[in-house]
């Protein structure tokens, strides 16, 4: 469990770098960049809290999957931070690969904002039901 509960810490600090990274971004006007970024933010945080329920995946589209499975549907986290995970994702995809799909300031913000929300919601659970918590 303690190897585990170093990954989890190592992946929440990271999580928090690309937050950071996507805010750096996002302040430059380099906007497909930080929806990238703020994707990523939400990926490794929800990554820390699977490993916690004892499931690692492989894709993007697995995390996807077992988050909706293992946490939002048994009822760690509403919905809503399900949705905005699969949004980011989206973004994500269309921001990087994408060549007539362009993304806004507004656009860009409400991708951060929501990839905030999720980093602190699952920082949140990790916090009180594994006791788990990067300052």
């Amino acid at each position: 469990m303690e190897e585990i509960k170093l990954t989890v810490v190592q992946l929440l600090k990271r999580a928090r770098e690309k937050l950071e990274s996507a805010r750096i971004l996002l302040d430059a006007k380099r906007f497909d960049d930080a929806i990238s970024r703020a994707y990523y933010a939400a990926f490794y945080a929800a990554r820390a809290l699977l490993l916690l329920l004892g499931v690692q995946v492989r894709t993007h589209e697995g995390l996807l999957s077992m988050f909706g499975l293992k946490v939002v549907k048994q009822g760690l986290l509403p919905r809503e931070i399900g949705k905005y995970l699969t949004e980011l994702h989206d973004a994500r995809v269309n921001s990087d690969y994408a060549i007539v799909v362009y993304f806004d300031r507004e656009d860009a913000e409400e991708y951060v904002r929501k990839a905030s929300e999720v980093v602190k919601a699952i920082e949140r659970v990790i916090a009180e039901k594994f006791g788990i918590a990067v300052s």
